[in-house]
């Protein structure tokens, strides 16, 4: 997208911190609720559909079982438990340059994209200096990449191309720096502990033995749904802050040859299971604010449907 768009959007939209709460599974009844309404829609609809593996998820299951389960509205999703809920804080950044390497910067077509940041909040940031104690401004994210350059820690990101002519949005790119290291970090410092070195600085962070404990601990509460996180609240920035509903999202395939991934390509479930998961359709149809800059021949093939993306509308029908 264009730089002036991605800093127009930043502009328009409040400065101060946009908290986010989740709780597990929460993306199902957030993906629900706009195709239900106040006044519901019958349950054999909703399993008719594409968007049925959303009500086996537990939080719209269980308000099934408690309200008899015939109809099902928006508003009794309302009242869905809330386990293992957190609290997130959103910030926006712009990742590219308009005449920039696409090669480094991964993105499908010249120009910039918009990042929507989900940071951690101030009781994890707390208890990431109470526990592992770092001995410098060493962390687990890398500076080089889309994180929150202010004071905030960034869990993970989401990169987004917008295209303010045709009013669709294409997901780029879901990614994390901070767990993926902390993996990487816990690994190390069981490694110094076991070999008896247990004041070992890891990762210039601090001693092996304060470091270990806290991977731990943020491995165990957010590495599971990082992902589910993240691609919520970015369909959720599209839809109520933007007002854009026609989501689009990278194929596995299509993905690397767009932004030119020759090597290190992302995790493939990133760009299969996760889109599934939030009932995105696999089409033959491309976007087509790429068409004109993508490479001569997968532009042919993009024409011809020879190539694969995902789609969602989001505040459609259920069909």
């Amino acid at each position: 997208m264009d730089i002036r768009d991605a800093a127009e959007i930043i502009a328009c939209l409040p400065t101060e911190r946009t908290v986010y709460r989740y709780c597990n599974d929460e993306y199902a009844a957030r993906l629900l609720a706009p195709k239900l309404g106040s006044a519901g829609v019958p349950v054999r609809e909703i399993r008719a559909s594409r968007w049925a593996r959303l009500l086996d998820r537990k939080p719209v299951a269980t308000v099934l079982k408690n309200c008899g389960g015939a109809n099902l509205s928006s508003h009794d999703l309302l009242g869905m438990p809330r386990e293992n809920d957190r609290a997130y804080v959103l910030t926006l950044g712009v990742w590219g340059r308009r005449r920039g390497a696409r090669s480094y910067y991964q993105t499908s077509r010249p120009g910039v994209n918009l990042v929507l940041q989900v940071n951690f909040d101030r009781a994890h940031d707390r208890t990431y200096k109470r526990m592992a104690q770092p001995a410098s401004k060493t962390d687990l994210n890398y500076s080089s990449h889309p994180v929150c350059k202010g004071d905030r820690t960034t869990m993970a990101w989401v990169r987004l191309d917008i295209d303010m002519v045709t009013g669709h949005a294409l997901i780029e790119e879901v990614q994390n720096d901070w767990l993926r290291g902390a993996g990487w970090a816990r690994a190390a410092a069981a490694s110094a502990i076991k070999n008896r070195r247990p004041n070992d600085i890891i990762w210039g962070i601090g001693a092996a033995k304060r470091v270990k404990p806290y991977c731990e601990y943020v491995l165990k509460h957010h590495s599971h749904d990082w992902a589910e996180v993240a691609l919520s609240a970015a369909v959720g920035f599209l839809v109520d802050e933007i007002g854009i509903s026609q989501i689009w999202y990278h194929d596995s395939d299509t993905g690397a040859r767009l932004k030119r991934i020759k090597w290190s390509k992302p995790p493939r479930s990133i760009y299969t299971s996760l889109p599934r998961s939030f009932c995105f359709e696999k089409t033959t149809q491309a976007p087509g604010f790429l068409l004109s800059t993508a490479p001569k021949e997968l532009r042919a093939r993009m024409k011809r449907g020879q190539v694969s993306f995902w789609r969602m509308d989001a505040t459609g029908k259920l069909n």
